[in-house]
C-alpha cells in the first residue's frame, strides 16, 4: 500500500513543470573531473555521480541522502533547457527533481533520522575573534587534497556551522550563543591529509577553529531530516 502511495506521489510530481528539453546519458569520460552548472533557465553536468546530481536536485547535503552505494560510481552527463523565464538554482531544482522521477524512475520520501552530529560551542578560554560592523556577508575559500583557507567577512555563527557542516559531512548545530558577525581567515588540512608531513602544514579542522577561531565540535546525536530513495533504475529511460 505505501508503494501504491509513493508512485501515486511521484505521477503527480511529474504533472508539475518540466524541462523544454533534456539529454540524459552516462558519462564516457576516463578523468574524474566533474562540473555542474546552473544558469538560468539551463542546467548541465559533466562526469557528475547521480548521487551527486540528487543532492543538488533536492537541496541536500550527502549525509542527508539514504540510498544504494551504486549511485557514487555512476557519472552522467545532462543538459537540460528549462521554459523561458524559469530562473536560476531556486527555480531549476524542482524541474531536476522531475526529471530524475521520469528517466530514472526516482520515488523518495522523507523522514527524521537521529544521527551523528557536531555541535558547535566556544572553547574554553573564549573566542579568539572579535565582532565587527555587519554588512554584506561572505565565505571565500581555495582547498586542495592537503588543506585549504576559508576567508569570512562578517558571517555570523550560523554560517560558521553551516559552512563545518559541509567539511566534516555531518550536521554541526551552532550552540555558541555568540551573537553579531565576525571576519578571520582560518587555514587547515584535510582528515584525509593526516600524517603527510609534504601535504599537512595546518591542523585537521576540529582543532584549526580551537587554536584559530576559539570554537570547538563536540560529538552529539540529533534528528535530521533526510531523503530515503524507495526506487531508482540504474539506467535512465533514453533521450
Amino acid at each position: 500500500m505505501r508503494l501504491v502511495v509513493l508512485l501515486l506521489a511521484s505521477a503527480v510530481l511529474l504533472f508539475g513543470q518540466v524541462f523544454d528539453a533534456a539529454s540524459v546519458k552516462p558519462s564516457k569520460s576516463i578523468d574524474l573531473n566533474s562540473s555542474f552548472n546552473t544558469r538560468k533557465d539551463n542546467v548541465e553536468t559533466r562526469n557528475v555521480a547521480l548521487r551527486d546530481i540528487i543532492t543538488a536536485a533536492f537541496e541536500i547535503k550527502d549525509y542527508q541522502l539514504i540510498g544504494p552505494d551504486w549511485l557514487k560510481s555512476e557519472r552522467f552527463d545532462i543538459v537540460a533547457k528549462a521554459p523561458l523565464g524559469t530562473g536560476d538554482d531556486e527555480k531549476l531544482m524542482p524541474l531536476l527533481r522531475n526529471l530524475l522521477a521520469q528517466r530514472f524512475k526516482l520515488v523518495t520520501h522523507t523522514e527524521q533520522r537521529d544521527l551523528p552530529c557536531f555541535a558547535l560551542l566556544v572553547a574554553k578560554g573564549g573566542l579568539k575573534i572579535r565582532p565587527v560592523e555587519a554588512g554584506p556577508s561572505g565565505m571565500n575559500g581555495t582547498s586542495n587534497n592537503g588543506g585549504g583557507e576559508v576567508k569570512a567577512e562578517k558571517v555570523g555563527m550560523e554560517a560558521v556551522a553551516e559552512w563545518l557542516s559541509r567539511e566534516v559531512q555531518r550536521p554541526v548545530l551552532d550552540i555558541t550563543e555568540a551573537k553579531g558577525a565576525y571576519d578571520f581567515t582560518l587555514r587547515y588540512s584535510k582528515e584525509s591529509a593526516k600524517g603527510l608531513t609534504d601535504t599537512q602544514t595546518h591542523p585537521v579542522v576540529s582543532y584549526a577553529i580551537q587554536e584559530q577561531l576559539g570554537l570547538r565540535l563536540e560529538k552529539r546525536t540529533a534528528p535530521v531530516s533526510v531523503v530515503i530513495i524507495d526506487r531508482i533504475e540504474r539506467v535512465p529511460v533514453e533521450n
